[in-house]
């Protein structure tokens, strides 16, 4: 048999010489560039809620506290009228609280330093609006019931809901119907409210002239943008006029039949908007959802991206000249170039994605995954067990 021992002068050498070539080796590598990063930039990651007969509505990203909110409420003991307001780790998307809101909430914002949080609780129930402390999660003020005229309007809702730096005050999409003839017939109005004491102060008139669900604040000028059917409006909220409107008629091409989702490229002059059309129509094919560019100034039709079925709603990305758009019956996410309008990703949700919203520094999307709807996407049918999510899609390739 070899005998494999050394002695201590030849085990010495051989020490010496593997020291000397790890030397080497490591001076080699730290005199060189780390080799680039090989994780895909949209990579993602997700968290559910606590109780599956929760929903999972709007998302807001907080950035004095990092974290993102997202109001929810008891979709299964409606007569409770019970809402939440959860709060996410904006990195891990651990649940760092569960805040009980007084009713049922759907509709989110925050004022443009991350200060308030405002909680809208929809239904005709509520129709309020609460003030919420985002470091707490405590409610330090609860709005009056809002009125508007007439006076017993029905079937009431309070939709998206904005805050105005330049004035202060609140800007909330409300829709009501009155029986006349035997029929109803729904209005759509947009009310002001003070962001400090949630008074009404009044409305902003012809905001919404025909049926319209669109909301969106554009913190590059200040103006509140409002869409429908046929329209998209332009809000100066200082002196709560419109100052522009954009009419869609038939020379846009599909025909636009209900908008549901704004954003505005302040810098490009550009405006985007999702069609989603809720229930399928013998009149209207499912290829019209998705999103439209226009030119803000001249009303021009720039192009329009067939994302999928359903555009509930999307975000841009000015860092990344990016447009994503969340395709509720489609169940996708979808990346559009925001030079070519070509579709660079289709991020499979497998489920039906909802709101979104935006990291501050844009380094990721936050998309709302409603899983508690039954095939038939009918939100009153509980789906047994489905727990709602929150998904982060990782927009800056090296960010954690």
């Amino acid at each position: 048999m070899r005998n494999t021992l050394r002695s201590p002068s030849s085990r010495r050498t051989a020490a010496i010489l593997t020291a000397a070539l790890a030397l080497c080796l490591s001076g080699a590598a730290f005199s060189e560039s780390p080799p680039p990063s090989t994780k895909d930039r949209l990579w993602m990651s997700a968290n559910y809620l606590e109780h599956p007969e929760e929903g999972l509505y709007e998302l807001q990203y907080n950035a004095p506290t990092g974290l993102v909110f997202a109001s929810v409420m008891d979709r299964v003991r409606r007569d409770d009228n019970l809402g939440y307001l959860y709060a996410f780790d904006g990195k891990t998307l651990d649940i760092k609280g569960r805040y009980a809101m007084p009713y049922r909430a759907f509709s989110l914002t925050q004022d443009a330093k991350g200060q308030w949080l405002y909680v809208g609780h929809t239904q005709a129930a509520s129709l309020r609006i609460s003030k919420v402390d985002p470091k707490t999660g405590k409610v330090a003020l609860t709005s009056e019931r809002l009125h508007v005229d007439p006076s017993e309007p029905q079937h009431e809702h309070l939709r998206h809901v904005v805050h105005s730096a330049q004035t202060g005050e609140l800007f909330t999409a409300y829709i009501g119907s009155v029986k006349e003839n035997d029929k109803y017939r729904s209005f759509y109005k947009l009310l002001i409210l003070d962001g400090e004491t949630l008074k009404m102060k009044g409305e902003v008139e012809n905001a919404f002239p025909s049926v319209g669900y669109a909301l969106h604040l554009d913190r590059g000028t200040g103006h509140i943008f409002t869409a429908g059917s046929d329209y998209i409006n332009e809000i100066d909220p200082v002196t709560r006029k419109v100052v522009h409107t954009i009419r869609l008629d038939d020379k846009i091409k599909p025909r636009v039949n209900n908008l549901v989702g704004l954003a505005v490229d302040a810098r490009g002059g550009r405006i985007f908007a999702s069609q989603f059309i809720h229930q399928p129509r013998p009149d209207v094919k499912d290829e019209q959802d998705g999103l439209y560019v226009f030119d803000r100034n001249s009303g021009k039709q720039l192009a329009f991206v067939p994302t999928g079925k359903g555009g509930v709603t999307l975000s841009y990305s000015p860092k990344h000249d990016e447009i994503y758009v969340s395709n509720f019956r489609g169940g996708t996410i979808s990346v559009v170039d925001g030079k070519t309008y070509q579709i660079t990703r289709q991020i499979p949700a497998h489920v039906f994605p909802n709101m979104m919203a935006l990291a501050a520094d844009e380094s990721a999307l936050y998309v709302g995954l409603k899983q508690g709807f039954s095939k038939q996407w009918n939100p009153d049918e509980f789906v047994e067990g489905a727990k709602e999510q929150i998904l982060r899609v990782t927009l800056d390739r090296d960010a954690p």
